[in-house]
């Protein structure tokens, strides 16, 4: 899974973390565990008014 979603995290998430808010625009930290049992994490751009789907 080298190139994931921000969908697909969601689902796997074992912590979302809003890590910072500029304006209209929020940036997500999304921590997961790997098969292995290696914490991961992703950082996502958020505009205004995004959904996302849990």
């Amino acid at each position: 899974m080298a190139n994931q979603t921000l969908s697909e995290l969601v689902k796997l998430a074992d912590k979302i973390v809003i890590d910072q808010v500029k304006g209209k625009k929020v940036t997500l930290k999304i921590s997961w565990f790997d098969l292995k049992g290696a914490r991961k994490s992703k950082k996502f751009l958020l505009n205004e008014k995004e959904k996302i789907e849990f």
